[in-house]
């Protein structure tokens, strides 16, 4: 999974990825101390493959789960989130809001 942190990195996402990049997954880590809600709405414009995504605060607790299809014009999570995970529809099949989960860059 890559991890991404820069300002571009956090527009660009998964944005053009190949099949295999998305499968390998980003994680999108918003800038700050403090969890954000405001300012990390998503798109999946320029995307071609449905993508899962969990919302993760910086308790690492997924706050928010969402499958997006190509082409969605934005969506804003429900709580605030640190963390900001995408990958291929079905990565997180047994990963339900409220479940803590481990990060690794």
């Amino acid at each position: 999974m890559k991890y991404v942190t820069s300002i571009f990195g956090l527009i660009k996402g998964l944005m053009f990825a190949s099949e295999e990049k998305i499968k390998q997954g980003v994680c999108l880590v918003m800038l700050g101390k403090r969890d954000k809600k405001f300012g990390v709405s998503i798109h999946t414009l320029f995307c071609f493959h449905p993508y899962e995504i969990l919302f993760v605060n910086s308790n690492l607790k997924v706050v928010d789960k969402r499958v997006l299809k190509p082409w969605s014009l934005g969506y804003t999570p429900k709580k605030p989130v640190k963390y900001i995970v995408e990958s291929w529809k079905g990565t997180f099949r047994g990963i339900n809001v409220g479940a803590k989960v481990k990060i690794i860059a």
